[in-house]
């Protein structure tokens, strides 16, 4: 659920218009020799525009004419033989069209469209000169199967663009035919851009081979491929990319991020995964899903090159400036079919040199970087992440293996002490805090085939907020307005990579601590099996202890300033019990504002995080929801179980807010000034269930107007 809600800045004498972004990917079936209109827009945008004639549904032979219509009345059309693709990005543009012909009349054609746009902004208003944002798309995808002709991929920009491409080969072949792909990039005014890629990497007929290029000044991409059966192959293209800016306003840095994931037969040569002709920065996972040792090599800008061996079923992530490929090589090749999991988050290292002296840096973030380390041998410090560059954030780290099992965690950091945390038994831990430098585990009287260790990453770069060319009313020199590190594990990741179950009982466990300060929203579920209560505690830096004890499938949130841990603990009268719980939280350091307050204040927000409680009693007020401070919020309420129940929204300064929800029926509210938000079912009921989502943000008291410094970000 996304929401954004009217800001106090909307009272301000001028505020820039923002452009409106789309995007959407749709299938759909077309009449052979009929024109379909398949994107249009009363406005000129700038856009990238992909069509997929699939060859499922296709008549053999078949072409497709992709049109796009721009506003001066011009027309761009490019033919797509069956069972490839085409993308265009094209500036002025206001209708997209298809046509498919060569196959008989009577018979229909199957497409698939996707695209991304950007509302073309008048950068000159009455009220002064904006600047208007660059064309960005995170992710447009293209696909080509059981293509006629070569090439099975052709992307056409009529600006320079620059950005990543993420492609995946899987492909059918004779290995002694050495199958290749070429990936060929025109650029507008640097050389062209070609690799060789082989694809036959594999002692089978079948390969996966992955590879992502990042590249600017792009003009015309294609990609061809030899000595593969194209009938039982696949080629997937994803690409992340975003307009060259040379307008003399602050440029916003190219980043993307993306998830690999795939299996195949066990690697016989070296693939490289990575290539970068861009200066980037960023953090890399990498999980090595076969029996057999994976060599990564990984080389800088600088020509040094850093080699790290992952065990078999092991993972390992690395944050670092200046990366420029990555290969992967096994030295003995396994005997099982295994998988590779690669997930990247990068940010472009230098922006243009044109760059005005007046722009503030922007921090490179990355959110859920998330990987897994199983069957971990004993007695060793195993580096699971490190950084070549101070990093801020939250480390979510989940073990489990026997309960005996003893585990070290060793967080280094930059120029302060390290962290250790030893516990026994499973345990998930998330630690808050700075200057991060990596992330070491090791691992004691377990079995090293038997354990798990999954690791999620939430990390922003330090940037200075110091720039002495600039001067604004703050003081002498300008302070750049320091960016909080905002951070919402998504829960989703659990799915992938499950968390620690079975905690042991009687043993206070800390969840999350934090070395700074930081206001967040912390959800917390009982999810144990029969009677096991567990007891939440959170600790505050001046000395409070909050204290709730929750029975099985009991849950609630809570939003607070000031927390310093949160930690559980479960009971049991049956000793052999164990206890299990869902957590989510959303967080962000609290910055002190600078000494004329010219920086705008950052308020918490939390685009999704959820609370549950079963089995409530009727006619009992379930305090589902707590926040210690005015926020805004639109709360899905779900009832599950039960007849009906009523929402009871307290409000700090308001009046309170009744509504009577049905049950199986979504109820959305939106509501500002919440304090207490309350679940009572209703009596006829007997008990009741029920299920929040809440996208949140904290409000301030602001009247707009009240604050004359510049804020930059």
């Amino acid at each position: 659920m996304a929401l954004q809600f009217f800001s106090p800045e909307l009272t301000k004498k001028f505020c820039p218009p923002e452009p409106i972004k789309c995007s959407g990917r749709f299938g759909t079936t077309v009449n052979i020799n009929e024109t379909v209109t398949l994107w249009k827009s009363t406005e000129p945008v700038k856009g990238s525009f992909v069509l997929e004639l699939n060859a499922s549904g296709t008549p053999v032979g078949a072409i497709a004419v992709f049109s796009i219509k721009r506003a001066n009345g011009t027309v761009i059309s490019r033919n797509i033989g069956r069972g490839a693709s085409y993308a265009l990005t094209v500036d002025n543009a206001v209708e997209a069209t298809v046509r498919v012909i060569n196959a008989p009349s009577d018979q229909t054609a199957s497409v698939f469209f996707d695209y991304c746009s950007l509302d073309i902004m008048k950068t000159k208003t009455n009220k002064g000169t904006c600047c208007s944002p660059a064309f960005s798309c995170p992710g447009l995808i293209s696909q080509a199967m059981d293509w006629e002709t070569e090439p099975l991929f052709i992307w056409e920009s009529f600006f320079p663009i620059k950005g990543i491409l993420n492609i995946i080969f899987l492909t059918t072949s004779n290995p002694a035919d050495h199958p290749t792909a070429t990936v060929k990039v025109e650029r507008f005014k640097k050389p062209d851009v070609i690799r060789t890629i082989p694809l036959d990497v594999t002692n089978t007929n079948n390969s996966v081979v992955p590879f992502t290029l990042v590249v600017d000044d792009i003009k015309k991409v294609t990609i061809t491929t030899a000595e593969i059966d194209p009938v039982l192959s696949f080629v997937s293209i994803l690409s992340c990319h975003q307009e060259e800016n040379n307008s003399l306003c602050c440029d916003e840095p190219f980043s993307c991020e993306h998830i690999h994931s795939f299996g195949e037969p066990p690697i016989i040569e070296s693939i490289k995964i990575w290539e970068s002709l861009l200066d980037v920065k960023g953090t890399y996972a990498i999980l090595n899903g076969y029996d057999e040792a994976l060599t990564v090599r990984i080389q800088f800008n600088n020509k040094k090159t850093l080699e790290k061996t992952i065990a078999p079923f092991g993972g390992f992530a690395i944050t670092a400036k200046g990366i420029k490929d990555i290969t992967l090589s096994f030295n003995q090749p396994g005997t099982q079919m295994g998988s590779l999991f690669f997930q990247y988050c990068i940010q472009e290292g230098h922006l243009q040199k044109n760059l005005k002296p007046s722009c503030c840096p922007t921090p490179l973030h990355c959110n859920n970087i998330t990987f897994a380390s199983d069957n971990n041998p004993q007695n060793q410090t195993i580096p699971l992440w490190i950084s070549k560059i101070p990093v801020d954030g939250e480390i979510l780290i989940s073990v489990e293996g026997q309960p005996e099992q003893i585990t070290k965690v060793i967080i280094k950091r930059f120029e302060k002490p390290d962290i250790i945390r030893t516990f026994e038994g499973n345990r998930i831990l998330i630690e808050r805090t700075t200057d991060f430098e990596g992330l070491f585990v090791e691992l004691n009287n377990g079995d090293p085939s038997n354990n798990s260790i999954v690791t999620s990453l939430c990390i922003q770069e330090q940037v200075s907020s110091y720039n002495p060319e600039i001067k604004n009313y703050c003081n002498k020199n300008e302070i750049c307005c320091p960016e909080p590190v905002k951070c919402e594990f998504d829960p989703d990741f659990s799915i992938i990579f499950p968390l620690a179950a079975s905690l042991p009982l009687n043993r206070e466990m800390v969840l999350w601590e934090s070395t700074e300060l930081i206001k967040g929203t912390f959800s917390l579920r009982n999810i144990s099996e029969g009677d096991t209560d567990m007891t939440v505690k959170i600790r505050y830096k001046n000395g409070p202890i909050y204290s709730r004890t929750l029975k099985p499938l009991e849950g609630f949130m809570i939003t607070d300033e000031g927390i310093v841990s949160v930690s559980v603990r479960f009971s049991s009268e049956d000793p052999e019990a164990m206890g299990d719980l869902d957590f989510e939280l959303c967080t962000q350091n609290i910055i002190e504002p600078c000494e004329k307050d010219c920086c705008c204040p950052e308020p918490l927000v939390c685009q999704s995080i959820s609370a549950e409680a079963q089995n409530i009693p009727s006619n009992q007020k379930y305090l589902l929801w707590h926040s210690a401070f005015p926020v805004k919020a639109m709360i899905e309420v779900f009832l599950f179980a039960g007849e009906s129940a009523t929402v009871i929204i307290e409000r700090y300064g308001k009046s309170t807010i009744t509504e009577t929800i049905p049950s199986n029926i979504a109820r959305i509210l939106t509501a500002d000034h919440i304090k207490n938000v309350f679940i009572k079912v209703d009596n006829a009921s007997g008990v009741g269930s029920a299920f929040i989502d809440v996208c949140m943000q904290e409000e301030f008291l602001l009247k707009g107007d009240e604050n004359p410094c510049q804020c930059n970000y």
